[in-house]
């Protein structure tokens, strides 16, 4: 479990350590108060954070580093093992050559630190395409026992979905790919795509499908009370808890939404 994260020149942040963290840990404060740089400097840590970075709006990696300097240091604790990596402003031939910004660990992570990171999965509103989910449902029926009957019944139960399975299938007037559509069941007796439901449903089933395939490892949410009703809100949170406990996770969660805290310190408490 990660426990501690020092940060020095890293975003908008100069210098700050923060420690203790627990199995849930929920990151609050206003709008550009640094919540996101955070999840970031968790980012970093896993194998393939470049990819991850672009995906957050970090198109270079000089973007990471606090304006006026150029070098950007995150270290963490995990289980009592240090992990360092810095990144670093090219000057001179190497940065026309090789990009603006260099990437590099103190050290290579020990293989159980690594196996660590590479169970990391960072959800927010604005992963929201088809691809994400797709994976995750691929991971769902990769697993030793099938997970998807158990993802759709969590779904069912916090969106009120009368939802019976979903799979993958092309539309016969459409040359696309196959894409994820949910069947119904009564009233309506429909197949949906997945693409077609509401941002807060998409989201939550994102949420809720990472919780299930994701053992001993690390949920980054940013702001998941996005596109949700209050109501779903607790019911989403509730499962998430239960899910997080059960995989043996470790939970970050950035908000701003009273509610947010409310449903998370609930689900937490009565878990």
């Amino acid at each position: 479990m990660l426990t501690r994260l020092e940060l020095e020149n890293w975003q908008g942040i100069r210098k700050g350590v923060i420690e203790e963290f627990q199995q849930i840990n929920v990151l609050v404060g206003r709008n550009n108060s640094g919540k996101s740089s955070v999840l970031n400097a968790i980012l970093g840590f896993h194998p393939e954070h470049m990819k991850i970075f672009i995906g957050r709006r970090l198109r270079f990696l000089e973007d990471a580093i606090f304006v006026g300097q150029t070098k950007a240091r995150v270290k963490a604790w995990v289980d009592g093992e240090e992990i360092e990596y810095f990144v670093q402003v090219l000057i001179g031939e190497a940065n026309s050559q090789a990009g603006r910004a260099s990437f590099s660990f103190k050290r290579e992570p020990e293989h159980v630190l690594q196996k660590f990171f590479e169970r990391m999965v960072i959800l927010d509103a604005h992963q929201l395409q088809e691809p994400l989910l797709d994976n995750l449902y691929s991971q769902l029926l990769a697993q030793e026992r099938r997970l998807d009957k158990e993802w759709i019944r969590l779904v069912n139960e916090v969106y009120g979905l009368n939802a019976e399975y979903v799979t993958r299938t092309k539309f016969p007037t459409n040359t696309s790919p196959e894409r994820l559509v949910v069947v119904l069941g009564e009233p309506e007796n429909r197949a949906v795509a997945v693409e077609w439901l509401g941002d807060g449903v998409r989201l939550g089933m994102s949420i809720l499908a990472a919780g299930l395939v994701t053992k001993g490892g690390l949920l980054l949410l940013e702001e998941p009370e996005n596109h949700q009703h209050p109501s779903a809100l607790f019911g989403l949170a509730k499962a998430l808890v239960k899910l997080v406990i059960a995989g043996g996770n470790q939970i970050f969660v950035t908000t701003h939404s009273r509610e947010c805290m409310q449903a998370l310190l609930k689900a937490a408490t009565d878990a």
